[in-house]
């Protein structure tokens, strides 16, 4: 029951990014939930792995690595979901490849993620 909570915060914050920007997307109830799960699951899991990988380079950097590493994981939940989109977005005329649309899309989540567990 531990890992309901971030489960269901991970698919709110899906579904409130879904509603905000046009360029995140999920198909159906089903790629909702399995998107979740995935995110979830890869950030409780994958996540510290791949920080104490590269911890070298997250020091050599001072922490910025670890931005690369949320990007990463981000886009592999895409990639395992069908029907979890991302797509390259604009904002204020200024179009966004596909890393920096993940990139943004995973300071929100991040920020979304906190908040929603701030009050849940």
């Amino acid at each position: 029951m531990k890992i309901l909570k971030p489960i269901l915060i991970s698919g709110l914050t899906i579904v409130i990014l879904a509603w905000a920007l046009p360029t995140v997307s999920y198909l159906n109830w089903t790629s909702l939930i399995l998107a979740s799960i995935v995110l979830t699951l890869l950030q409780k899991i994958a996540k510290p792995v791949l920080k104490l990988l590269f911890l070298p380079i997250n020091i050599v950097t001072l922490g910025l690595f670890s931005l690369v590493i949320n990007v990463a994981l981000l886009w592999l939940a895409t990639y395992l979901v069908p029907g979890f989109q991302i797509q390259p977005m604009t904002i204020f005329g200024l179009e966004l490849n596909f890393f920096f649309s993940l990139l943004l899309v995973s300071f929100l989540i991040s920020l979304l993620q906190s908040a929603i567990g701030w009050f849940l």
